[in-house]
């Protein structure tokens, strides 16, 4: 019971972090999670009615983050609750899921009043890679999402108006950011309760010959020995000792916030790819913000009123083999950047 508590709570854990770092990006980023601030299944906007997605689209989200959160952390993933609303992870993952389809129908519509439309070569497409995916489904995907090709091709179509309509109202977002301010270090860390422990194992780790992360695994309580830090990730004086050391070299002992005490060892000082990658996300979140705002902005101005029908009775846990799992990877490939 021990052991499967603390599964759960790494799980939760893990899970935590992936939601801070991906949902920031209403759309630039939705392969790597589903999140939104708008309607759902059907919206009045300016008089008109924008038609929400049918229950085989919204199927076909729902079997994508199902099968790849369930690839990750396995079926255990459905026994996990979130902590701060109590309510289970199937629960918030499916609002995720419904918040995205809002936001596809609500960005559709902001593309008519904005004159954005998909041309005929996009559209063409769009097909291929509508054949394409569901060429891959397997009969339990089939089965689980009640889909056929015209509802993968209509979902594609969506997105791909969505993204297209982000993409063009973003384009002149200013976005300056410097290596400094996305640099990602690695370090190994040995977090301590009491600072004569700490003085101890800081004595040790400076012995010729010591073992670093054999220390932090004998003497610490942290979850990680080894992991990667970006600006802002970290406690303050943590993260301003990490951030001053050179390859190889160990910090004196801090005293972080919360009253724990760490030493940390630098491993290596510039991450390039990762600062690369951390960069890159940074930008996406100046584009959402400048993007948010003229969302926001949209629904000042268009009231909306959704309906939930579609959502009745989906759930994320069910006995058929599914496997679907590259929807948004897919486009990708059919779209790249």
């Amino acid at each position: 019971m021990k052991n499967r508590e603390k599964r759960k709570e790494t799980i939760l854990k893990k899970i935590k972090k992936k939601i801070r770092i991906l949902q920031f990006c209403l759309l630039l980023g939705a392969a790597g999670a589903l999140g939104g601030c708008g309607s759902q299944e059907a919206a009045e906007a300016n008089g008109r009615t924008v038609e929400g997605l049918s229950r085989p689209e919204a199927m076909i989200l729902v079997a994508t983050e199902r099968n790849r959160y369930e690839q990750i952390y396995t079926d255990q993933i459905w026994n996990v609750t979130m902590p701060e609303s109590g309510e289970s992870f199937e629960d918030f993952l499916l609002e995720q899921v419904k918040q995205f389809a809002s936001d596809l129908k609500v960005v559709g519509a902001m593309a008519g009043e904005y004159g954005i439309e998909l041309d005929s070569s996009e559209k063409e497409q769009v097909r291929r890679l509508a054949e394409d995916y569901y060429s891959q489904l397997t009969a339990a995907d089939v089965a689980y999402t009640g889909a056929v090709e015209e509802d993968a091709y209509q979902l594609y179509l969506d997105y791909a108006l969505a993204s297209k309509t982000v993409s063009e109202l973003t384009k002149d977002a200013a976005v300056e950011i410097s290596d400094s301010q996305a640099k990602v270090i690695e370090i190994q860390q040995i977090i301590l309760e009491d600072k004569e422990t700490a003085d101890q194992v800081l004595a040790l780790t400076g012995q010729e010959g010591a073992d670093f992360a054999s220390i932090a695994g004998e003497y610490g309580v942290q979850d990680e020995v080894r992991l990667s830090l970006g600006r802002g990730e970290a406690d303050a004086a943590v993260e301003e000792a990490a951030f001053s050391l050179e390859e190889g070299q160990i910090s004196p002992v801090i005293q972080a916030s919360d009253g724990r005490f760490y030493i940390i060892q630098c491993i290596n000082p510039y991450e390039q790819e990762a600062t690369a990658s951390r960069k890159a996300e940074m930008a996406l979140v100046q584009k959402d913000g400048a993007f948010r705002q003229l969302y926001d902005e949209f629904l000042a101005e268009h009231p909306v009123e959704v309906s939930d029908t579609v959502w009745d009775g989906v759930s994320c846990v069910t006995d058929q083999d599914t496997a679907t799992t590259n929807f948004f990877e897919l486009y990708e490939e059919y779209f790249p950047e």
